[in-house]
């Protein structure tokens, strides 16, 4: 509760400063005043703020004390001390008078407040009621004297809130004068000093100087925005703009397309403390209908308890944001392939309900993309989606949508599809056993999206029962096994079983025999020489030295990560390959292995490493340029076999980079006779039928004088 006073505390002093810092008629910043009452300006704590308006045949003073206890003690020490000089036309200084101004009695108060005036009571207990709230018979605690201070900040804030106004108010509170005893274009000079104890509450005297030229025009209020929602109209404008012109708001709302205006609030309006340091003042309306249009304008009220002109009259009408209720009882079937079945439950559709929206999505928070090509219609209980991917996890909701687009939407269902077909049967089993032993097995990946992985089997006979070599299933296409080479049973036998994620199983793959083989594989072959062009790559190399070689295996790859793969397979009498299926500005990789009559493989020999060249087109040749006085122009020639082909010409100038200049169609010259005095370069640039670029021409330089 403390922190609410003392935000309210804030929000007063705030008003002092709008007091303060009135436009046009602001006193000059206060001198120290000659007497006890006057000390430094830089160390007091105690002020009165002085604002003069002029009307023609009045000036209107409004004054403030900016500390509670000092408007205590003018209460009671008698009001305030009231001095005028004027400058007569003999442009000399003269006082006009002094006078006291005291607040109203409990009996002045009495005679001068209407019976209707019950604001007035409040303005006779600021002024004479009990304040204290400290009791007598304790001791004061701190939180006494936070209570006491916020309690204080809060009688004067909204003593100054009622002063601002009402103009009877302000009087009757000896914070308002009324000068009726005026010139018309005479400079006068106010002095206001509070009559309290110059020892316990040093102030200086506050002076505003004002010009009798009136009656100044009313001030105008800004422009105002408004933001719509569910029968809800938040007005909105700026507050640097209004805070020091006015004090409080009245808010005004036409519901007959303007033509009459009501006021919303009784009361002065204040921004509440809670906001005091936003960019904006804020307030709420409430409507009885949406989509009605509303007029709206507001009323600054200055210090002086004048309305300011209106606002612009402002109209906007609220929207409707409340979501109609969400379906219930939503069920997911899948039926077949790609269908999944939905269907739901909706009571009585309220009469703006537009329809609903199917969403699909791969997680239960979303996000969910609409299934559905349009809302469907009330009434709609059931939609089949015919487009769902039985491999992803599916969640589907179904959204009830109104007319003014507002959505409820149900938690989201899960799709359980209906598999019971197994992946394809692995192929192309490949595999070796190699003089150690060791067995590896490769086969094609299957390409079904829900595969789990694989289980390889093995036996000694095709005829006798493959048993599991997995533990567990093999994520990849790979299987690395070992076996005895001392055996009399020289083959092995292997299958593989594809299973997918809900354990459905593949057909068996054909069988994989696998031969054990000799202990002595050849020796590797090793590349010698090679000769790259754009188009083909000629290998050359010493064949393996063992005597039981059967043929050589060339083999290719792109990159080092890349697998071998066989490229071709040659006779042991042939020492040189001459591979014609290359691209250009391409890289290969090339090793030669032996293989003896046992199957047995050498070591791949080193690798080869080869980079193709890239090829260009041919460009055009003999370039030549020549200055031509009649025509104040260059000419290009140059030279090229092809009649078909388009030509970009580049240009430099002084010494600047080529740039695209020109182009030339068929014809191998071209004409540039934006030329002046300075030196040219040019070049030229074959474009093919085909498309293909080639690269520029010889250069030519020429100097036009």
């Amino acid at each position: 509760m403390n922190r609410f006073f003392v935000a309210w505390m804030i929000a007063c002093n705030l008003t002092l400063t709008a007091l303060a810092q009135q436009p046009g008629r602001r006193a000059d910043r206060p001198n120290t005043a000659p007497g006890p009452a006057s000390i430094p300006d830089t160390v007091n704590n105690f002020r009165v703020v002085l604002l003069a308006r002029s009307y023609g045949d009045s000036v209107v003073l409004r004054w403030a004390p900016n500390n509670a206890l000092l408007f205590r003690a003018a209460v009671r020490g008698g009001g305030y001390l009231l001095s005028r000089q004027s400058l007569g036309p003999d442009q000399k200084l003269k006082v006009d008078y002094t006078i006291k101004i005291a607040p109203w009695s409990l009996d002045e108060w009495k005679q001068k407040a209407g019976p209707r005036d019950t604001l007035a009571g409040v303005c006779v207990q600021l002024l004479y009621g009990k304040s204290s709230v400290i009791k007598p018979d304790r001791a004061v605690t701190l939180d006494d004297l936070i209570q006491q201070k916020t309690q204080d900040d809060l009688r004067l804030m909204l003593g100054l809130t009622l002063a601002d106004a009402n103009a009877r108010h302000a009087e009757g509170m000896g914070l308002r004068f009324t000068d009726k005893n005026v010139q018309k274009g005479t400079l006068y000079f106010y002095t206001i000093l509070p009559l309290a104890d110059p020892k316990n509450y040093p102030t200086p005297s506050e002076k505003a100087t004002v010009i009798n030229d009136g009656p100044a025009p009313r001030p105008a209020m800004v422009s105002i925005q408004a933001e719509a929602g569910d029968r809800i109209v938040t007005l909105r404008w700026d507050r640097m703009a209004t805070q020091e012109l006015f004090s409080a708001y009245y808010i005004e709302r036409s519901d007959d397309g303007g033509r009459t205006f009501r006021r919303l609030n009784r009361r002065p309006w204040l921004q509440s403390s809670v906001a005091q340091f936003a960019q904006s003042f804020e307030y709420k309306d409430s409507v009885a209908q949406n989509y009605r249009p509303y007029q709206y304008r507001v009323l600054g009220i200055t210090p002086f308890a004048e309305l300011s002109l209106p606002s612009p009259v402002l109209t906007i009408q609220t929207i409707d944001q409340t979501p109609p209720k969400a379906v219930s009882n939503l069920r997911v079937k899948h039926q077949q392939g790609t269908q999944v079945k939905l269907t739901w439950e909706y009571g009585k559709a309220p009469g703006d309900l537009a329809g609903f929206a199917v969403g699909r999505g791969r997680d239960v928070n979303g996000p969910f993309a609409p299934v559905s090509p349009s809302l469907l219609p009330p009434g709609t209980t059931s939609f089949t989606d015919e487009s769902a991917d039985p491999y992803e996890k599916t969640y589907y909701v179904v959204v009830a949508v109104d007319t003014a687009r507002n959505a409820a939407s149900t938690p989201a269902a899960y799709c359980v599809f209906n598999d019971i077909q197994g992946p394809t049967k692995p192929k192309n089993l490949q595999g070796y056993i190699d003089t150690t032993g060791f067995v590896r097995v490769i086969w094609d990946p299957n390409t079904e999206r829900d595969m789990l992985g694989y289980t390889v089997l093995f036996a000694n006979d095709p005829s006798h029962v493959f048993t599991p070599l997995t533990a567990d299933i093999l994520p990849v296409s790979v299987f690395d096994d070992r076996t005895t080479l001392r055996t009399l049973t020289r083959r092995l036998y292997y299958r593989v079983v594809a299973w997918d994620q809900k354990h459905n199983p593949s057909p068996p793959s054909d069988i994989l025999t696998l031969t054990r083989p000799d202990k002595v594989p050849p020796t590797a072959p090793a590349i010698e020489s090679f000769l790259a062009t754009d188009t083909t790559v000629q290998i050359s190399w010493r064949p393996s030295s063992s005597d039981d070689v059967k043929e050589h295996l060339l083999l290719r790859r792109n990159e080092p990560t890349e697998r071998w793969r066989e490229h071709a397979r040659l006779p042991t009498n042939q020492f040189t390959y001459v591979d014609a299926a290359v691209k250009s500005r391409t890289a290969y990789q090339y090793a030669i292995v032996a293989v003896d009559s046992a199957g047995l493989r050498s070591a791949e020999s080193f690798p080869l490493h080869v980079a193709t060249p890239a090829t260009y087109p041919r460009p055009a040749s003999r370039l030549s340029a020549q200055y031509v006085n009649d025509q104040k122009a260059v000419i290009l020639q140059w030279h090229l076999t092809n009649d078909y082909a388009r030509y970009i010409v580049y240009r430099g100038v002084d010494g600047q980079p080529l740039r695209s200049y020109g182009v030339s169609n068929r014809e191998r010259s071209f004409t540039d006779k934006a030329v002046s005095k300075g030196r040219y370069q040019y070049a030229v640039k074959v474009i093919y039928q085909d498309g293909s670029e080639s690269g520029l021409s010889n250069r030519t330089s020429i100097t036009v004088n």
